[in-house]
């Protein structure tokens, strides 16, 4: 698992108001504060789950489970193919298009920089 917080089935509003329901759940039954910042969220939540005698509880955490996919935190950092070619560029949630491959070729005048102002390409291949 990676060092660093993994929220990335947190960024659902859908599942945070599930997760704070289920926090609440938890904090009433078993008096233990949950953060949402805490690396190992999802898997607390699944431990108090199967031991809580709450079928609320219960039927939350299969929801998140839908809501944000199986995937737990350990799955996410072997994904492999990110390794193998470089992330696709994204300008306001629209991915930006792809330069040409001759980009990098110098021609007589030097190279053209491509200049893409708000998703638009201005200037350059």
């Amino acid at each position: 698992m990676s060092g660093g917080i993994n929220a990335h089935w947190l960024m659902h509003y859908r599942v945070v108001t599930l997760v704070n329901q289920c926090r609440r759940l938890i904090r009433d039954e078993f008096g233990v504060k949950l953060t949402l910042t805490d690396p190992r969220l999802r898997e607390a939540l699944n431990e108090y789950a199967g031991r809580s005698g709450s079928t609320e509880l219960k039927r939350l955490i299969t929801q998140i489970d839908e809501e944000a996919g199986d995937a737990m935190p350990e799955d996410e950092p072997g994904h492999g193919s990110t390794e193998q070619r470089p992330a696709r560029r994204m300008y306001r949630g629209q991915p930006l298009p792809d330069p040409p491959a001759d980009a990098g070729a110098s021609s007589e005048s030097g190279p053209e920089k491509t200049i893409i102002y708000r998703g638009r390409r201005v200037r350059g291949g």
